[in-house]
């Protein structure tokens, strides 16, 4: 199985073999993660979720060179592996990881608040239709029974007339 990949791998890199060395290597570099991502299943959105929030947890405690980060899945016949290079540019201090940190919570509590604020914006929706429906099934059981009263003194009319 691994012969059929190298020799795909090897057909389709000799379309990029007039290009020059960098397009070539990032064409080889590419192709071999597609058929990788490929063998083990991998989607590539989910392998872009998955170097997004990578990058988003370790840059918070490392300075990282974020276009140089390489993430790649790799598979033989016992495993699955899972290959990261990441250019460290410097470890940050603790009060950079402390503001990266506070910066993270007053986002999430601002999502939290922006979340609570449409629910109770769909609450007072839903409770207004809710009111809406009442006050028309009001309007429709007073109908009913005004309709009803109408016939009860039709029907007394009747019968003092015909008494």
């Amino acid at each position: 199985m691994k012969d059929i990949f190298s020799d795909l791998y090897d057909k389709v890199l000799s379309f990029f073999t007039s290009q020059n060395d960098d397009t070539k290597l990032v064409a080889k570099s590419r192709l071999r993660t597609v058929l990788m991502q490929d063998r083990v299943g991998f989607s590539e959105r989910a392998m872009q979720m998955l170097k997004d929030d990578m990058i988003d947890s370790i840059s918070r405690y490392l300075e990282i060179d974020v276009d140089s980060f390489d993430l790649s899945i790799d598979a033989n016949e016992n495993a699955t592996i899972l290959n990261l290079s990441i250019p460290v540019l410097r470890p940050k201090t603790d009060e950079e990881i402390d503001e990266a940190l506070s910066i993270q919570e007053k986002a999430k509590i601002e999502k939290t608040e922006e979340i609570v604020g449409e629910l109770k914006e769909l609450v007072k929706e839903k409770a207004q239709e809710l009111a809406d429906q009442m006050n028309e099934s009001d309007e429709n059981n007073s109908e009913i029974k005004d309709e009803e009263n109408e016939q009860k003194n039709d029907n007394k009319v009747k019968t003092k007339k015909n008494k």
